[in-house]
């Protein structure tokens, strides 16, 4: 059976009003949503909960306050249609070949097939040897700036597994 996972990350939201509503439709297709951290306000975590009650599961990131990290972990690693999936918000950034070695450094221990992860705002899919690193980039629309565009990924379980990253306007 086809398991379809939402990867969602760095919202920087006060108010679920605030997500893109076409964020929205892929939480109601999906089967599964992950939040990789920096939600920014306790009560986005919560719509997060009451959306998919128990199919849910998100990390704290470096700008979420104190009412949230109670809440979550800093990292956790999670089992869905028997893949290992771990996921994290590493506290600081740098060059992206570090970042990279630091996030797997992470999980080495663990058996994990996926990683996702947050932290940069640049949405990124690749491999690293047999394990998926999976960056969903930045969950907000910022008509502003010169930052990439909002985006989410996609994980989809079947016979493989598989990832795509998906603009938001």
């Amino acid at each position: 059976m086809k398991t379809q996972i939402l990867i969602i990350g760095d919202t920087h939201i006060s108010s679920i009003k605030d997500l893109p509503k076409k964020i929205f439709q892929y939480v109601k297709e999906s089967n599964w949503v992950i939040h990789v951290g920096d939600y920014t306000s306790k009560n986005i975590v919560e719509c997060f909960n009451q959306l998919k009650p128990n199919y849910f599961k998100g990390v704290y990131g470096n700008s979420d306050p104190l009412a949230i990290r109670k809440l979550l972990p800093p990292k956790i690693v999670i089992e869905i249609s028997g893949v290992r999936i771990g996921i994290i918000h590493p506290e600081s950034g740098g060059l992206e070949t570090f970042l990279k070695k630091k996030i797997i450094k992470q999980f080495r221990d663990h058996g994990v097939d996926v990683i996702v992860y947050g932290h940069t705002h640049e949405a990124k899919v690749e491999w690293a040897d047999k394990t998926l690193l999976v960056n969903p980039g930045r969950g907000y629309i910022d008509e502003f700036s010169y930052n990439p565009a909002a985006s989410i990924a996609i994980i989809i379980i079947d016979k493989e597994i598989k990832a795509e990253i998906k603009e938001i306007n």
